[in-house]
């Protein structure tokens, strides 16, 4: 009857605990979270090199913290996979000089209108 009682007592008739899921640190997430979120404003100003230049920081940022494994193992592929799908999706085309007037072609701004 004692073997008894200690048995119920030790949990064997509760229900079994869920492991814990993993987290990101604090610090790691609030890092990741603000870099995505410049990413997403220059893209919205239209400053497609500022978001790109912005999204290879990141990434530098993601692949050293999972290194430096401050990302749990659980999220590492898909943090890593997201990061660089992002960088490979912006285009940076910088903007055509509009005022040069064909000066750059060989061309003089009033050629032929003498």
């Amino acid at each position: 009857m004692a073997a008894a009682l200690c048995l119920a007592g030790c949990g064997s008739g509760s229900e079994p605990r869920a492991a814990p899921q993993p987290e990101l640190p604090h610090s790691v997430a609030t890092a990741l979270a603000s870099g995505s979120d410049e990413v997403a404003r220059a893209l919205t100003a239209g400053d497609h090199c500022r978001a790109l230049s912005v999204a290879r920081q990141l990434q530098q940022e993601t692949v050293a913290a999972i290194n430096d494994w401050q990302i749990p193992g659980a999220f590492q592929e898909q943090l890593g996979s997201a990061v660089a799908d992002l960088v490979s999706r912006i285009r940076c085309v910088p903007p055509v000089n509009k005022h040069d007037n064909g000066k750059h072609n060989g061309q003089k701004k009033h050629e032929g209108n003498d």
